[in-house]
């Protein structure tokens, strides 16, 4: 039978020598973590004001990952002091890691390959957080660039992460990056309506419309003669932000102005001739 009495006293002796190192020891664990977080955030924030003073211009997309990857860094060594204060050895976790990571290294390739792809994103710049982009055919604003992807924020707010070697292996449309672009609208008349009148009217759209850049000059050009209608073209140069609300404006003004001046836009139209066909 146990005997209480001595497996009292062995727990006594346990929790007076072993148990309160061993309770020091994770409460020093735990406050290096603490101070290793405390200490990333500090790191952050001074990476964040010494490049805000440098001379350099670094994309806020480069900034963002030397800032993330220093603060992580920080509590990565952190944890590893940590762990070697509970007795671990450190020097062969390091190791283990090593050889660990050389394996993962093929099998995890496809990794590795977004890591390269991100890290010539951040070199070459094709886009910065806050740009509106399409990339393999999904538009949306740039959000965040970490290792191994890139996250964008489609127009209806969902939220959608591509792999940076899609990205950087396929064609990306920056609609951001320059102060302005140019609207496009195209407009189709009826062949029965007078092509000066109407060219007169788009004209005075363009001019009256005050987002309208005037340098470069807009301008109303015949683009061709359809099946249906003649086609005209009316281009307009504006401000980025202002794209949308401009395109959307000229069509509702181009439909307005047309009406009122008793000036068809066709719809397509088939004629079918009958012949008699006689025995």
């Amino acid at each position: 039978m146990f005997d209480v009495q001595q497996l009292a006293e062995q727990a006594g002796n346990w929790l007076t020598t072993e148990g309160l190192a061993l309770a020091r020891n994770l409460v020093v664990f735990l406050l290096i973590i603490a101070a290793g977080f405390i200490a990333a955030r500090i790191t952050r924030k001074a990476i964040k004001t010494a490049i805000k003073r440098s001379r350099l211009e670094p994309s806020a997309l480069f900034t963002q990952f030397v800032v993330n990857t220093a603060s992580k860094s920080v509590v990565l060594l952190a944890f590893v002091v940590a762990l070697g204060n509970l007795g671990v050895d450190t020097g062969a976790l390091i190791a283990g890691l090593g050889v660990t990571g050389l394996v993962l290294g093929f099998a995890l390739k496809d990794t590795l390959s977004n890591f390269a792809a991100g890290m010539l994103i951040l070199l070459y710049r094709p886009f910065d957080i806050g740009h509106f982009v399409e990339i393999t055919g999904i538009t949306g604003t740039v959000l965040d660039l970490t290792l191994v992807s890139t996250v964008l924020s489609t127009p209806d707010n969902k939220r959608i992460t591509l792999p940076n070697s899609s990205v950087w292996g396929n064609p990306i449309t920056n609609f951001s990056e320059a102060d302005t672009r140019r609207v496009d609208v195209p407009v189709g008349i009826a062949y029965d309506a007078d092509i000066d009148e109407a060219k007169a009217i788009f004209d005075k759209i363009l001019a009256d419309n005050p987002k309208v850049l005037q340098d470069p000059a807009p301008a109303v050009v015949m683009t061709g003669l359809g099946d249906n209608s003649v086609d005209f073209s009316m281009r307009a140069w504006v401000d980025t932000d202002d794209y949308w609300a401009v395109h959307s404006a000229l069509i509702r003004q181009v439909k307005y102005s047309l009406d009122e001046a008793g000036i068809g836009i066709p719809f397509p139209q088939r004629e079918v001739w009958f012949h008699d066909l006689k025995d």
